[in-house]
């Protein structure tokens, strides 16, 4: 019995070892093998740039012909891992010599139509590779915008379940300044079901190098017959470019039946840009409302309203069964400290209503703590 145990330890023994030793080497391998690809990469980051340094006249060489030099590009750069080199290769000289790289790029527009019909038709990720390549330059593009970005549009009917892919397509269109392509990128994001992160989405589209008030305006044509994923987007992106949408979006705020979510979103546009239309049912939101987030939102975006009005309404809203709307009612009150005599009213109010006010003021609000005659107590 004594025997079977030591044997027992001794064979647990031997398997932990030999189990760490075969971790061990695993991590030594992979170890191994990231550090060749890394210098794989970096000697053919080495060769385009010398490359590069010959057809842009920077480096004492011999210089390829325009045509030799073009039938290169098609076929290395159909390979993933070489269009990455050749990247790292072309950011330097665009960084060092602006002037070269601008002339390089612009004769060489038809090859990189070309080569992203190449990568039309090969994985998600080496679609998602290309369209990145796209976004760092979107110079390749020249004049034929239009056809480089329908085929990149194309990446996504052909990487339904590839994120990465939609959203670098995304990227790469917003670089191009191209307002009609976004639209038809969402049409196709939208009429497949298909998901980007609603944040990520508003970042990106905040990034378009056009002009932003005609991306909106394309945008929001269309945007109400899209998902609700997408038409939070829109609006989240309008909210950063214009203000001018406080009519167009009171329907959304007004409609009962419309995506919470996508209301909120409307909500918070009105309290960035004041829109006196939307004070009623702002106001009818954050008394009224049976969603808690709803009437919270609404609450904090009265902030933006100063009229005795609103100021009852908050006042109000101190009262509410739900913490959030109480919260947000305060921040309101103390953002509207400076037009009304909040101190008084914090003295004049019972102890329900002072304590959540006295909270976001310990807080840090724009309230002299002085201006309350030593009413700040703990809470």
């Amino acid at each position: 019995m004594v025997l079977d145990f030591r044997v027992a330890i001794i064979l647990g023994v031997f398997m932990v070892v030999c189990i760490s030793l075969i971790i061990f080497n695993l991590m030594v391998t992979h170890t191994n093998i990231g550090r060749r690809r890394a210098s794989i990469s970096a000697r053919m980051t080495k060769r385009w740039r010398e490359i590069l340094y010959k057809q842009t006249d920077r480096f004492k060489g011999k210089k390829d012909s325009e045509t030799q030099h073009n039938k290169v590009l098609l076929r290395k750069l159909a390979n993933a891992e070489e269009l990455v080199a050749y990247s790292d290769a072309l950011n330097y000289i665009k960084s060092e010599f602006p002037e070269e790289y601008s002339e390089y790029i612009n004769t060489r527009h038809e090859i990189f139509q070309q080569l992203a019909n190449k990568y039309s038709k090969r994985t998600a990720v080496e679609r998602a590779c290309y369209a990145e390549f796209v976004y760092e330059f979107p110079q390749v593009m020249g004049e034929s915008y239009e056809q480089l970005s329908d085929t990149l549009i194309s990446y996504i009917n052909n990487s339904a379940n590839n994120t990465y892919c939609r959203t670098n397509v995304m990227r790469a269109l917003c670089s191009m300044g191209n307002a009609r392509g976004i639209g038809n990128a969402l049409q196709v994001v939208n009429d497949k079901q298909l998901f980007i992160h609603n944040h990520v989405l508003t970042d990106e589209l905040a990034k378009f190098v056009g002009d932003k008030e005609t991306l909106a305006k394309h945008l929001w044509s269309e945007a109400l017959q899209w998902s609700d994923n997408l038409k939070i987007s829109v609006i989240q992106f309008i909210t950063r470019v214009s203000s001018e949408y406080g009519e167009a979006f009171l329907p959304v705020l007004q409609g009962y039946s419309a995506d919470s979510e996508v209301r909120i979103a409307v909500i918070r546009y009105y309290g960035e840009y004041a829109y006196e239309a939307a004070v009623d049912t702002l106001t009818e939101l954050t008394l009224v409302s049976a969603n808690i987030n709803l009437a919270a939102e609404a609450a904090l975006a009265l902030s933006s309203y100063p009229a005795p009005k609103t100021y009852d309404t908050l006042k109000k809203a101190l009262y509410s069964p739900e913490w959030n709307v109480r919260y947000n009612a305060s921040a309101a009150l103390l953002k509207l400290g400076d037009v009304f005599d909040l101190p008084e009213f914090i003295k004049d109010e019972s102890d329900h209503a002072k304590e959540i006010i006295l909270h976001m003021i310990e807080q840090g609000s724009a309230v002299p703590q002085q201006e309350l005659d030593g009413e700040i107590v703990s809470v």
